[in-house]
């Protein structure tokens, strides 16, 4: 038995040191010890969900499609997963269900939310009464509008994702992603918002050829378009591409990467721009004293951003800085709570207007928190309860907002 397996199979092993192991099992082409030691990790940590991720990794390396089906719907019914990673899981139990002969290709497979809520300013409305202005015969307020102020409504929401079937290329596999969220206001139809994002993901392990103790991670790259409406209208046009890498770290997940947003807005041209950004971020499973099965998980992503403005836009260039906190709390097998803080700050390179306080360069802060509560009704449902507040501060009076989002919705 060589010294990783002695080390796996140590009696007084405990999750922490398992997993590190078991990630360097899978890199060394070792996927049935990799799995003994995933099974005992989740066994002594229910709620990790890396860990269940990893252990249906293995245990379809090891030959048992079946179990590893098993492990990935357990992930997707008991955790929160991220769009492009709950489109990978979809396609990774499409995959893994059908049989290897001459099958036909898996088709399409994903995740459909329902909801219905309430937003307490659906039009996006300013928070001044008053919004003061630089004339040439000097400083005066001028009185904001009603139909500028904040108003509430009822809305439905429908939210889509989907990934296609995947085709080997390289050392990786490329398949084709579908994301479409629609918000449609009941009064205030102006403001209600369609979302599409068709695009290509590829994905292929990291590190082959590197030291086999290594804990094994990815790259991701991500090539979607965008067409967004507002009122029924086209807002913009946009397309992104992102460098993703996945690396675990002890129990953790690092991830980095560099992205490119460029949109074109229809209605105002000079509003487009190119958004240029890297990003760094972690998530890790909390320590536990009491009962490990209900262990919470903190993560935080760091995101740096310049953008190039069309020539002619209000404010030039502008510079972004944006800080996501992310917890969830399991509370029982079915039920567990999440909870989000955002912050996110803009600062424009030229002045905005003549008009507003002297053509000062204007300068956003952004934050939001939202909480959210699941409940699992069937292996293929769940119940979802969401609040969110937000509250967006600026020097100057035209661009400050707030308002609240409550949510009831099926997924």
């Amino acid at each position: 038995m060589d010294s990783l397996a002695l080390q796996i199979n140590a009696s007084l092993a405990t999750a922490d040191q398992l997993y590190p192991l078991a990630l360097r099992a899978l890199a060394a082409n070792q996927p049935e010890l990799a799995r003994q030691a995933l099974e005992r990790v989740v066994s002594l940590q229910p709620h990790f969900a890396g860990a269940w991720l990893d252990l249906a990794i293995a245990t379809y390396r090891s030959g048992d499609a079946a179990a590893a089906v098993e492990h990935l719907e357990y992930l997707r019914s008991q955790f929160t997963l991220p769009p492009v990673l709950a489109a990978q899981v979809a396609q990774w139990l499409s995959l893994w269900q059908s049989a290897p002969s001459a099958a036909a290709p898996p088709g399409w497979q994903g995740e459909i939310q329902v909801g219905a809520g309430y937003d307490g300013n659906a039009n996006t409305g300013l928070t001044r009464l008053q919004i003061p202005l630089s004339l040439p015969s000097g400083d005066t307020l001028f009185d904001v509008d009603k139909a500028y102020q904040p108003r509430t409504d009822r809305f439905a929401l429908f939210a889509l994702t989907l990934a296609g079937p995947a085709w080997s290329l390289g050392p990786g596999r490329l398949n084709p992603v579908l994301l479409l969220r629609s918000k449609q206001l009941a009064q205030e139809s102006d403001f209600s918002t369609f979302d599409l994002q068709p695009g290509l993901v590829y994905q292929q392990p990291a590190g082959q050829g590197a030291d086999a103790g290594a804990p094994a991670g990815n790259w991701q790259a991500n090539l979607l378009a965008q067409h967004y409406r507002l009122g029924g209208q086209t807002l913009f046009n946009g397309l992104r591409l992102a460098l993703l890498r996945n690396q675990p770290w002890h129990t953790c997940l690092s991830t980095g990467g560099t992205e490119i947003d460029a949109r074109r807005h229809q209605r105002i041209p000079t509003l487009g721009g190119t958004l240029y950004s890297v990003s760094a971020g972690l998530s890790c499973p909390l320590p536990s004293h009491s009962d490990s099965a209900h262990k919470a998980t903190l993560g935080a992503t760091l995101k740096l951003g310049a953008e190039q403005a069309r020539e002619g836009r209000a404010g030039g260039n502008n510079r972004s800085a944006e800080l996501i906190v992310r917890y969830e709390q399991p509370l029982s097998a079915t039920q567990s709570l999440q909870a989000t803080w955002q912050i996110a700050r803009t600062a424009d390179q030229a002045g905005y207007s003549p008009l507003l306080e002297n053509n000062a360069p204007r300068q956003l802060q952004r934050q939001t928190l939202s909480v959210g509560l699941r409940q699992t009704l069937t292996p293929a449902w769940e119940a979802r309860l969401n609040f969110e507040y937000f509250q967006q501060r600026a020097n100057l009076a035209l661009f400050e907002q707030q308002g609240s989002l409550l949510m009831l919705s099926l997924g």
